[in-house]
């Protein structure tokens, strides 16, 4: 993992006031996944590739819980910090057992909305935050199976514009080097799986009048968004000379927020939903 990545966070969160909260939240938890210990909650060779599954999907993976809850204060510590609203709240119930740390972050995982709601009444918080907290909590994590997993996933016969590993939409597209090979890319897991140019990640289509991009202008070759008129959806892509590392997909998703603005000034989408509906059972170790 890139200390200089994780500075980068850090500095982005000192000059920009509107990413800073996320920012400093990300910079935790990749420091918090440089703990080995995340690597022992999953067994590679017990991983079966099925057809258009990701690799995570129907896996049991063991964690120790006093990792877990150590992981949460980190980050409640940062947002406390950060001045972040409501977050008090969210550690009094942490301190009262008003919810299961492991609970948040397997609904973080698997990205279950109706139990971060039920999570955020009971800590009586809007369910906004305790989303946020859920899905950071679960990048040490998933940075973890990522990387054991990526030998696996490169080798996949993917075809599909889900994660091949979590089953998450890709934060971003990279378009590599001279060729210009077209890279998705996981905000979650870092994972990266080649897909076709032309085609729309979301739901296939590949008419190309119904296909084009927002980009600053004169940029259009370097940084854009790729829009699909069928199903509204967009993603940001950035031409890159390699492969760029999982902190760095989260620097540049968090420093292209002008392509966010300009495609939802256009009424297109971004959602925040797996593109395949993860099952993975948590359970503590100890």
């Amino acid at each position: 993992m890139s200390g200089a990545q994780v500075d980068r966070l850090e500095a982005l969160a000192r000059a920009d006031a509107v990413v800073a909260p996320l920012a400093r939240l990300q910079a935790e938890a990749l420091q918090i996944a440089l703990d080995p210990q995340w690597s022992q909650a999953l067994s590679p060779e017990q991983v079966l590739a099925i057809p258009d599954e990701p690799l995570l999907h129907r896996q049991r993976l063991a964690l120790d819980s006093h990792m877990v809850v150590a992981a949460l204060h980190a980050l409640l510590d940062v947002a406390i910090q950060a001045e972040i609203g409501e977050v008090l709240a969210v550690r009094d119930a942490l301190h009262t057992g008003a919810f299961d740390p492991l609970a948040l972050l397997q609904a973080g995982v698997v990205v279950d909305s109706p139990q971060l709601t039920r999570l955020a009444r009971r800590a009586a918080v809007a369910p906004e935050l305790l989303t946020t907290l859920g899905q950071v909590l679960a990048l040490p994590l998933l940075h973890a199976c990522g990387e054991m997993l990526a030998s696996r996933a490169a080798t996949r016969d993917w075809a599909v514009g889900y994660c091949p590993v979590c089953g998450a939409w890709p934060a971003l597209a990279e378009l590599r080097g001279l060729e210009r090979e077209r890279w998705l890319r996981c905000g979650r897991c870092g994972s990266a799986w080649k897909f076709p140019h032309q085609r729309c990640v979301f739901c296939g289509n590949d008419d190309f009048r119904s296909l084009h991009y927002l980009a600053p202008e004169g940029q259009q070759d370097a940084l854009r968004a790729e829009c699909c008129q069928r199903c509204r959806g967009y993603l940001k892509t950035v031409a890159t000379l390699g492969a760029l590392s999982h902190e760095a997909v989260l620097v540049r998703d968090l420093t292209t927020l002008e392509l966010d603005l300009a495609a939802l000034d256009q009424q297109y989408q971004r959602t925040r939903v797996l593109g395949f509906p993860l099952v993975v059972h948590l359970v503590a170790r100890d």
